[in-house]
């Protein structure tokens, strides 16, 4: 059975979170928060570690990103955003995570051209964590957050040229800011992504809805999906805040699916 994760806020786990992912056949992605970061005692990731083998979870760990960049001209916001990044490279691994979801914080007005500007400046904290992740044996995949074009995440992955990085595709920040087509984003990306987020909108913000709530046609990247060998299928995460939805949208991917 394919493997399906669920995006969940380390700030809203309760037991009955992994009940339900458990009951569901289903597998937690942990989103920490720097405010998270900052109050976790290791006592408590051990917890939660326990509980991920106890219920034989294969998670994935979202970093923080709000006010992160690891190519900012700040020294000091470059430096605070490497170390979060780091730690959830090791937070994941100490919960048997084999990967990490990282917004790489270079924003919307950075052109496909600027990228090696970006690229030069974020240089030193992404070699930490090529080191760190790549001793722990975690992927990090750089999500599509603003990106018009899928670009400059390819010309990122290419110049890092490490079997350590890899692409988060999400398709839901695809149909808002992008003209480009889906054939094209997974033509150019394909081969490095390791993890697909899944959500739906109307094209007019990111809303996080149920599939079919909005106007996302999910047909490509489906079939895209199945045409993948085994060892090449991306991890596929539902990214939606009621249970409900979660629910209706398993259902619903895992009947594409058959």
């Amino acid at each position: 059975m394919t493997q399906i994760n669920v995006n969940i806020a380390f700030q809203t786990l309760a037991e009955q979170s992994f009940n339900f992912l458990s009951c569901q056949n289903l597998h937690p992605e942990f989103y920490f928060s720097g405010n998270d970061m900052d109050r976790l005692q290791k006592s408590v990731i051990e917890k939660f570690k326990a509980v991920v083998e106890n219920h034989h979870f294969k998670p994935t760990v979202h970093a923080p990103f709000f006010d992160l960049n690891l190519g900012a001209r700040d020294h000091q916001i470059k430096k605070i955003s490497c170390s979060r990044m780091i730690w959830a490279v090791e937070t994941a691994a100490c919960l048997k995570a084999d990967r990490v979801v990282i917004h790489p914080g270079y924003g919307p007005m950075l052109s496909d051209e600027a990228i090696d500007g970006w690229l030069k400046r974020a240089e030193q904290p992404l070699k930490k964590l090529e080191v760190t992740a790549s001793k722990l044996n975690v992927k990090i995949a750089f999500e599509n957050i603003f990106d018009k074009t899928p670009h400059k995440l390819a010309h990122l992955v290419k110049q890092l040229n490490s079997k350590t990085f890899g692409i988060c595709f999400d398709i839901g920040h695809f149909n808002v800011f992008t003209k480009v087509n889906l054939k094209k984003w997974l033509e150019v990306l394909g081969e490095n992504i390791l993890e697909v987020h899944l959500h739906d909108n109307d094209g007019t913000a990111d809303q996080h809805l149920a599939f079919n709530y909005g106007n996302i046609d999910y047909s490509h990247l489906i079939e895209w999906f199945k045409n993948q060998s085994d060892d090449k299928k991306p991890v596929l995460t539902i990214e939606m805040p009621h249970p409900t939805h979660v629910i209706q949208s398993v259902n619903k991917l895992r009947s594409w699916l058959s």
